[in-house]
C-alpha cells in the first residue's frame, strides 16, 4: 500500500475505485482494512476541498424533517388553520424544540406566533 495525498481528479477516481474493491473488508486491523480507512480519509479531504456541497436552505431543512416524519408541506398546510397551529405542528413534526427550530435560520418561529 502506497499512501500519498490525492491531488488530481484522476487520483481521486482511482482511490474511489480502490475503495469499492475494499468496501467489504472487515474492520480487523488488516493491511486492507487500514488501506480502506486511509483512502476514506484522503478522499473525504479531497471531496471537502474540491466537491463542495452547498448548505441547504432553511426551507429545505424543514421539508427534509417533514419528509422524515412522513408529512409533506401540502399535508401540513391542509391541517393548519391559524398561526399558532403552524408553530406547534412544525415543532412536533420536526422533533425540534422551539429554540432549535428558530436557530436554523431565515424563518424564525416568531413569524408563526399569534399576534
Amino acid at each position: 500500500m502506497e499512501v500519498k495525498p490525492i491531488r488530481t481528479e484522476e487520483e481521486y477516481e482511482a482511490a474511489v475505485e480502490r475503495i469499492e474493491e475494499l468496501w467489504s473488508t472487515p474492520a480487523d486491523g488488516s493491511p486492507e482494512s487500514d488501506e480502506l480507512d486511509i483512502l476514506l480519509a484522503l478522499t473525504g479531504a479531497y471531496e471537502k476541498k474540491h466537491h463542495k456541497v452547498p448548505s441547504p436552505s432553511p426551507m429545505d431543512m424543514y421539508v427534509y424533517h417533514l419528509d422524515r416524519v412522513g408529512m409533506s408541506v401540502e399535508e401540513i398546510n391542509q391541517k393548519l388553520h391559524d398561526r399558532k397551529s403552524v408553530r406547534k405542528a412544525i415543532i412536533e413534526a420536526t422533533g425540534l424544540n422551539a429554540n432549535q427550530f428558530e436557530s436554523i435560520g431565515d424563518v424564525p418561529l416568531k413569524v408563526f406566533s399569534a399576534e
